[in-house]
């Protein structure tokens, strides 16, 4: 760590004072809660005949107490491991190791220096510690039985000395066994495994040791054998974390996160497919990571994942489903949204912002629906025509563009369309959007015939639309309708945002509370998003949810899905009626099943169909259910309407403005159990009261560290803001001092550096 940071140790939620600033270059920080041990902590008081309890007090490397702490204070640093002593106010120093030594004949205890082999993570339990690190491997100082060994690629090496000789050079011998599968390690994670043996020399339970190295994740299991799990291609493995026996892995290369459901007896190659392992591709790309993995939450059984990176993705909560991986929730939280949960295979997830700023779309290109000429756009490397209200562009050379500039605000989401009506190039023809007209693309999206959209965000007050074309001389495409509007974002994984046309009122959904619901005034103002596959359903599973006041006057339309342009009785999705709190879903002409919520205050609602029977629910509470064997595919190019049913061109389906207030849509192809329905209405709920704080503090996304405590069931995010306090989906506090590299939290104490 380039800058000498202050760690601060806190007590409880007093967050306003701390008891020690110790001026560490931490890389690392645990705190070592020994009431968590097998035993309660009570090896403390059996040590007397280890050489560290008889060593020589008050020095440099040596505090003044000889008893082991009930809770210690480890901190790592690139060259030195430091112990302070938890149970004083003061946070004496324990005990310390410094690293050193060029080889391994004369290295001390601790293989460390500040050129290429610095300590990267510690952690302890039942009495051992472990610290690992760049080149030298895994460190285990078990204090119980006074020795330490080191696990390494080339084998097990035994130091000569005991731990009050830490500090000495004595060396070490090496035993070809307990190989793990890199040298260089990023993390290590330990837990106690359901009848895991007892260690003769200690009483305790053998602790189960997991470590991210360079080449994946090896696995000292609590018989002494090694495991490696790594990918057909070579990933770093950055973090592992253990919860009711479960392993997770995260991948610094591919932005992805791994669990096993059990602990591998032989090596294994992670596969999504091998039916032991589920990925998790959260959607970040590979510069969002490493994932900071917090400790898991046993109760919910929920993974907390930061991001950090190019893209600052902020912090995801995993709720794991056990029995079926693929139906596991997920809520991305950030400075400035939080989705809620998203259950399984989510298509969008919207409504989600936290700025209360009422939003205004109109259409920023000029010309896109060719009428009479292609005036407003320039094209490069290619003819224009235009016939019947359509634009033929026909290639002059192997690569052509068609594009315009458009006004945008920095930071703000954009959808941008086209309708593709033909084309006969051998190439590509893709639609996107850059910062300058000749490329510097902010992204590209493959088109085919049919509709098309695609979403940026804007990094300039210009941003160029275009279709860019791959072909040859003489080949084309005819095009119509582009357009280009303000949109408001899908914050899934999908990031098909939708676009706003007219004003969108956003407003608190309680006093001072952070998250904001949404409302339209007239016909002319709803969200539209162009036709997405990802939510043609057909027959299969599905679940729409979200929440809202029940004041929506009748029949007014939340979601529906239509077929542009077209007067039919074809659609289907969710809308008010015969009462602002009385919501249905419908298909065709049909209201297929209604749910009564209460008038004025906030209700949770979910539609979910499983093989092909419909489910409600009012506030995590089923309600009612219906047989819904309806082909959902039937429409020929639908577009989701949001506030408004304005894709449905019926006058025998009423479908009016949303009068009412809406907040967290939520729509996913897999369908949540009736226990996720309730946890996800339990979790939501504390974001709809008064001062309800629903994001990380401050403006940055970038997750610097991350920390549960279990015993307060607090989670704790570090960003260059300060430390947001998770208590669920809702933050319940923060300081405004920035976090460095590390937070470990137990017990109500809480070490940052």
């Amino acid at each position: 760590m380039a800058n000498n940071k202050a760690f601060k140790v806190k007590n409880g939620l007093d967050l306003g004072a701390y008891s020690k600033a110790i001026s560490d270059t931490a890389v690392d920080v645990f705190v070592y809660d020994t009431s968590q041990d097998s035993d309660g902590g009570a090896w403390r008081h059996r040590t007397q005949a280890t050489s560290w309890y008889n060593e020589t007090l008050d020095t440099a490397t040596r505090g003044s107490r000889k008893e082991f702490p009930a809770v210690a204070v480890i901190v790592a640093e690139n060259d030195t491991v430091t112990i302070y002593d938890g149970d004083d106010p003061d946070l004496p120093m324990w005990m310390v190791f410094t690293g050193g030594g060029s080889t391994e004949s004369d290295c001390k205890l601790l293989h460390l220096n500040t050129s290429n082999k610095e300590a990267t993570s510690c952690f302890a339990l039942n009495g051992i510690l472990c610290v690992s690190a760049e080149v030298t491997g895994v460190t285990r100082i078990n204090l119980i039985s006074d020795k330490s060994i080191r696990s390494r690629n080339s084998g097990t090496f035994t130091f000569l000395g005991n731990i009050s000789e830490r500090n000495d050079t004595l060396g070490g011998v090496d035993d070809d066994s307990q190989n793990i599968v890199n040298d260089d390690v990023n993390d290590v994670a330990m837990t106690v495994l359901p009848n895991a043996p007892i260690d003769p020399a200690t009483g305790l339970p053998v602790p189960t040791i997991a470590v991210a190295t360079a080449g994946g994740t090896s696995v000292i299991r609590d018989d002494g054998t090694v495991v490696d799990i790594t990918r057909a291609s070579s990933a770093e493995i950055s973090n592992v974390d253990f919860y009711n026996g479960y392993l997770v892995i995260g991948s610094s290369n591919v932005g992805a996160v791994w669990y096993y459901d059990y602990i591998p007896s032989s090596d294994e190659t992670i596969s999504p497919s091998n039916g032991h392992i589920e990925y998790y591709d959260s959607g970040f790309s590979n510069d969002d990571t490493p994932a900071y993995l917090g400790y898991v939450n046993t109760k919910t059984a929920g993974t907390y994942i930061g991001t950090t990176g190019a893209n600052n993705a902020g912090l995801t909560a995993v709720d794991f489903n056990n029995t079926d991986y693929t139906k596991s929730s997920t809520a991305f939280i950030a400075s400035d949204y939080n989705t809620g949960w998203q259950n399984g295979d989510i298509k969008l997830a919207t409504l989600s912002d936290t700025d209360d700023t009422d939003v205004t779309g109109s259409e920023l290109v000029t010309n896109g629906t060719f009428d009479t000429d292609t005036s407003g756009w320039t094209a490069s490397a290619l003819t224009t025509s235009v016939a019947s209200g359509q634009a033929t562009l026909t290639m002059t050379s192997t690569y052509g563009t068609f594009v315009q500039g458009i006004t945008t605000v920095v930071g703000k989401t954009y959808t941008i369309t086209c309708d593709i009506v033909s084309e006969t190039l051998s190439g590509a023809l893709y639609l996107g959007a850059g910062t300058s007209s000749g490329g510097s693309q902010l992204g590209l999206f493959s088109t085919s015939v049919g509709s098309n959209a695609f979403t940026f965000t804007a990094t300039g007050t210009t941003t160029y639309v275009a279709l860019y074309f791959n072909g040859a001389s003489s080949q084309a495409a005819v095009i119509d309708n582009f357009t280009a509007r303000l949109a408001e974002e899908d914050r899934s994984v999908n990031g098909k945002g939708l676009q706003v046309f007219g004003t969108i009122t956003k407003d608190p959904v309680a006093t001072g509370a952070d998250l904001v619901a949404y409302t339209s005034a007239s016909t002319s103002d709803y969200l539209l998003q162009p036709y997405n596959s990802d939510l043609e359903f057909g027959t299969g599973d599905f679940c729409f949810m979200f929440w809202d006041d029940g004041t929506s006057g009748s029949y007014r339309g939340l979601v529906t899905f239509g077929d542009r342009g077209v007067s039919t009785n074809d659609g289907h999705g969710v809308r008010s009626g015969p009462t602002g709190n009385v919501y249905q879903f419908w298909s065709n002409t049909t209201a297929d099943l209604s749910v009564t919520g209460a008038v004025g205050v906030w209700n949770h609602i979910a539609f979910v169909r499983i093989n092909n029977v419909l489910y409600g629910y009012l506030n995590g509470v089923f309600t009612g259910s219906t047989g819904h064997n309806v082909n959902l595919d039937t429409l020929t190019n639908p577009e989701m309407s949001v506030l408004y049913g304005d894709v449905i061109k019926s006058t025998s389906i009423s479908m009016g403005v949303w009068t009412g207030n809406a907040a967290l849509l939520r729509i996913s192809a897999t369908a949540p159990s009736p226990e996720q329905i309730k946890k996800i209405y339990e979790d939501e709920k504390f974001l709809f009261q008064d001062g309800a704080q629903a994001t990380l503090y401050g403006s940055s996304d970038a997750v610097t560290a991350l920390a549960y405590d279990d015993s307060t069931e607090l989670l704790h995010v570090g960003t260059s803001a300060g430390r947001s306090v998770f208590q669920g989906l809702r933050r319940v506090d923060n300081t405004t001092t920035a976090v460095g590299v590390t937070i470990s939290a137990s017990n109500g104490l809480v070490a940052e550096d």
